[in-house]
């Protein structure tokens, strides 16, 4: 074979899963058509879900260095001026280790991860290669280029876009819904950024998604709806962005730098495996740009695949099973957390009229301030929320279960992610002690609902896979053993130098 993976689409989703391989000691080929990264901004932002992903893989730094790293995520009304609300993340750094917002344009986020991945040598970057099909049987998949050459590996990943060929080439399609508004995007450059300092300006006073965000100093991403009737070419004039940007900046030198026209979807595939081929990032799903949630879905996508693929190829264990999980608990994150938040934020930006969107924007005003909610509002916007219930492989009959673990300060000023540094973990809550590689937390949060002793199994992902109440040393291998379908024996802790006595 070629290699053990081959990943078909360089884009941020593709190289994060090489990178996301490379950390279990695993070769990638990622074949990517294009010879140079794309142009525009596209996605802008990386939340705080993703950021640990991208910190486990050693992308963060990198990413936030070039960035602008924002804590509180604040918004204004552009007509009137008034702020809207404030997102604090820094209310969450009990459970996320320096929490904020990377504000970043996307081809710079694929550029820093294409240089990541050249210089890794298990990864293998072909740039200006575009792959014709794929096919598969019960032993690898060939994957067949346009120049007429095959490649073969054990295992084959889509992530080439919402038009890829590997999705087709399954026989699936993107079933779902397209909203019947049309938005322009556009990247637009200031002669100075508004004085209000915010992040967000938001048109409440105009109908549809209506607003901006900022991506760096004087440079915003521009959101804005294209009422009926009016043509694609009259809504990208120069006349008609003109006018959006006085209605946004007021009379602040706006130059559109670039802008298109998009539907805006909610659809995905009917599955995200099939055989030896998986789907990931907007291959297997596309959802509204509000709430700036597609490219991070993807990248935890690859966190999800990575280890699972990795397992499966070391031909120990189910690796049908751990491949059937990537696809039921990615489906059920995606349409059961995903597509409804991003559906929320859309349909209130699409329907709503006027007087009702300034009622709205005034409760929501007020509800921000409280504790919870800006809690609440953290968790959904970082995407620190949801949770795996159907997976075969997730004990899901403890609330704990299925979601991801906080990353807690433990008691010698680590974090748990620190400890578990990518890979597979042992946290025990309470007077317990078992003899293998662990991490112990003194005193759980009440939102645990654990009642200690227990011991948490957490995956590589940073999920937790079982909570195993009364613990004895056998009910700890039977939960490990279904967390992992027996791809990894409990006495070889990823990555760990230590072996269980």
């Amino acid at each position: 074979m070629d290699a053990p993976v081959i990943i078909v689409g360089g884009g941020p989703v593709g190289l994060s899963l090489a990178l996301g391989l490379a950390h279990f000691g695993v070769r990638s080929i990622v074949l990517e058509r294009n010879a140079q990264p794309i142009a525009e901004s596209r996605a802008v932002v990386i939340w705080p879900r993703t950021q640990e992903i991208l910190r486990d893989w050693g992308a963060y730094d990198t990413l936030r260095a070039a960035g602008d790293f924002v804590k509180v995520f604040g918004a204004v009304n552009a007509c009137t001026h008034a702020q809207l609300f404030d997102v604090d993340f820094s209310i969450m750094d009990d459970v996320v280790d320096d929490p904020g917002v990377i504000v970043l344009a996307q081809h710079q986020t694929e550029r820093i991860l294409r240089e990541l991945v050249n210089a890794n040598p298990l990864c293998d970057l072909r740039i200006g290669i575009e792959v014709a099909g794929l096919e598969q049987d019960a032993e690898h998949v060939d994957v067949h280029l346009r120049d007429g050459t095959t490649l073969r590996a054990a295992y084959a990943v889509g992530c080439d876009g919402a038009e890829g060929v590997v999705r087709g080439a399954l026989g699936l399609s993107l079933e779902g819904m397209t909203y019947a508004s049309r938005v322009v995007l556009s990247d637009v450059r200031l002669a100075s950024d508004p004085p209000d300092g915010a992040v967000a300006r938001i048109c409440v006073d105009r109908p549809g998604l209506y607003g901006a965000a900022r991506i760096a100093a004087f440079t915003w991403r521009v959101m804005a709806p294209v009422k009926r009737g009016v043509s694609d070419e009259k809504a990208l004039s120069d006349d008609e962005q003109r006018m959006r940007m006085h209605e946004i900046f007021g009379d602040i030198e706006a130059t559109v730098t670039w802008s298109q026209i998009f539907k805006v979807h909610r659809r995905h595939a009917q599955r995200f495996v099939i055989g030896r081929v998986a789907l990931a990032g907007d291959a297997a799903h596309v959802s509204s740009p509000a709430g700036g949630q597609g490219m991070n879905a993807g990248i935890q996508d690859a966190a999800n695949l990575a280890w699972k693929l990795a397992f499966a190829i070391r031909g120990r264990g189910d690796a049908a099973q751990l491949l059937e999980s990537y696809d039921i608990e990615r489906r059920e994150m995606v349409t059961g957390t995903i597509e409804r938040f991003t559906d929320r934020i859309t349909r209130a930006g699409l329907g709503f009229p006027s007087r009702a969107r300034r009622a709205a924007a005034k409760a929501v005003s007020r509800a921000a301030r409280a504790h919870g909610m800006q809690r609440k509002a953290c968790r959904g916007l970082g995407m620190l929320s949801g949770r795996y219930t159907l997976s075969p492989i997730i004990d899901a009959r403890h609330p704990l279960a299925g979601r991801r673990i906080d990353d807690l300060l433990l008691a010698d000023g680590s974090r748990i992610n620190h400890k578990r540094n990518g890979e597979t973990l042992l946290v025990v809550v309470g007077d317990f002690k078992l003899d293998a590689p662990h991490v112990v937390v003194e005193r759980a949060p009440k939102r645990w609902h654990v009642k200690p002793p227990v011991v948490l199994i957490v995956r590589p992902d940073g999920c937790v896979a079982a909570v195993v109440e009364k613990p004895t040393l056998e009910k700890i291998e039977r939960a490990w053993q279904k967390a992992f379908c027996g791809a990894l024996p409990m006495t070889e802790l990823v990555g760990s130098r230590i072996q269980i006595r």
